[in-house]
């Protein structure tokens, strides 16, 4: 046999090969618990169930719903945009539950800042979610409208590695719970607007496989169909002002957690008209790292220092994103300049609290240790036309917990730390006295297999 090898340009013999027979059909799923929801509801949508041979790919699915406003108070979004509204989703089928994930607007607002440009945030996220390249959300006036589009996100049925479609032929459904967002939280407004969900559905690409196709991947199954899916995770604790260290215990068990994302939210801004769900600031971070049965992860703690390189850094690492250049983030404190006057249309906003950003100016640095502070302003603009300074934070949190052998994105193997009857702790120490008490919002990311066997009990089971 030859040692040499030929270029993949000259394999004229390799051509794509036809795909077994099969067809895909577009739908609309609608709630099964109601027609108009409110906010502090709950909207349930079952996915179909026993239709032979159908699958659903999470990833090409999106919510949509009408957001109306009643006539009483406009009202700004968040900067996660639309999934400030949804609080938590919990995934189950036939009473066990698969998935829940509590505070999904706060992680949105997060994972969005980390994985998404400005660009985006300005183009297509602004149609589809309602974000801004500002760190606030689009507006909707007083008794109008908005119809949203979003992507599933943060689930483990959109986040299979390796990819994986979702099989529809178990025998029972599988449930998404939506809970909705208290108006205070989900939503910035002088007044109190009233505000209701209508037209709500999950649109979605079902593909369903010819009976000797289906024959075929259930005989390479052998009937159980098994997918390895990321998951996240909610534990929540507070930091007390006064500290300059703190020690939070974190409900995490799993035999593979992979990353701990982690954020400090003012208490002080989490009320009616100002901006909580993504205004996470630094409070005079200096050092953190896990604790896990004592043991520290990393060994030498991380540290925020000068421009918080060092913090981003693993923060980039645990995203796998470290040496690509390419990516795009919305880390982004605005602008700290006072009193600047409106030069007209389109000009003179800052980041901190409008929709255009200034162009003849350097933005702060969230990980610098003078920004963002305290976030108490709601970034509002006076009567004066003049552009009022806010102190909305992005400074975001992440440690890395898999071993590099999964060289980070591998969809063969997973190699995150075993946490499970294990004590977790989130150790944090301060430059300086925390001023004021903050939420402390942890989230792990952890690797779960879920297995339907359909020659046994024909619905998923979750092992963590």
């Amino acid at each position: 046999m030859s040692s040499e090898a030929m270029s993949e340009s000259l394999q004229f013999a390799a051509v794509k090969r036809r795909a077994v027979a099969s067809r895909s059909y577009r739908t609309r799923l609608p709630p099964t618990n109601g027609i108009t929801f409110a906010p502090g509801g709950t909207i349930q949508i079952d996915l179909p169930a026993n239709l032979a041979g159908t699958y659903i790919d999470m990833s090409q699915c999106y919510l949509k719903f009408k957001v109306v406003e009643d006539g009483s108070s406009g009202f700004n979004l968040d900067r996660a945009g639309a999934y400030g509204f949804l609080r938590r989703l919990q995934i189950s089928q036939a009473g066990a539950n698969l998935s829940d994930c509590d505070r999904l607007n706060v992680l949105a607002a997060a994972m969005i800042d980390a994985d998404s440009s400005f660009e985006w945030r300005g183009s297509s996220g602004k149609t589809l979610i309602g974000t801004e390249t500002s760190l606030r959300g689009e507006r909707v006036a007083v008794g109008d409208s908005r119809t949203y589009c979003l992507p599933l996100i943060l689930n483990p049925l959109s986040q299979t590695t390796p990819h994986r479609m979702i099989p529809l032929f178990s025998l029972a459904s599988l449930s998404l719970r939506f809970t909705l967002e208290d108006v205070a939280t989900a939503v910035v407004s002088a007044g109190n607007p009233g505000i209701s969900f209508q037209d709500v559905e999950l649109v979605s690409m079902l593909t369903e496989l010819s009976p000797g196709a289906q024959a075929m991947v259930d005989s390479a199954t052998g009937g159980r169909y098994d997918i390895l899916a990321t998951s996240w995770a909610y534990s929540g604790g507070q930091l007390a002002a006064g500290v300059t260290s703190s020690t939070t215990n974190l409900g995490f068990s799993y035999s593979s957690m992979e990353r701990c994302v982690f954020a400090f939210r003012p208490q002080i801004s989490q009320v009616q008209g100002r901006y909580s769900l993504g205004n996470r600031a630094v409070e005079s971070l200096s050092e953190y790292n896990l604790l896990i049965n004592s043991q520290p992860y990393p060994q030498v703690p991380i540290k925020r220092e000068n421009a918080g390189a060092e913090s981003l850094g693993e923060l980039l690492i645990a995203d796998h994103a470290l040496m690509d250049f390419a990516k795009g983030t919305a880390f982004n404190n605005g602008f700290t300049d006072t009193g600047l006057a409106l030069a007209g249309a389109g000009s003179g906003y800052s980041l901190y609290a409008n929709i255009n950003p200034r162009t003849d100016l350097v933005p702060v640095d969230p990980f610098n240790p003078v920004a963002p502070a305290t976030g108490i302003s709601a970034g509002a603009v006076s009567t004066a036309g003049v552009v009022t300074e806010s102190s909305i934070g992005t400074f975001l949190a992440s440690i890395e917990l898999e071993s590099a052998i999964s060289n980070g994105k591998s969809s063969h193997i997973y190699s995150g730390v075993s946490t499970l009857a294990s004590t977790v702790q989130l150790v944090t120490k301060h430059s300086a006295a925390v001023p004021g008490i903050c939420s402390i919002d942890a989230f792990a990311n952890f690797t779960i297999l879920m297995s339907l066997n359909m020659r046994g009990t024909g619905v998923f089971s979750v092992s963590v």
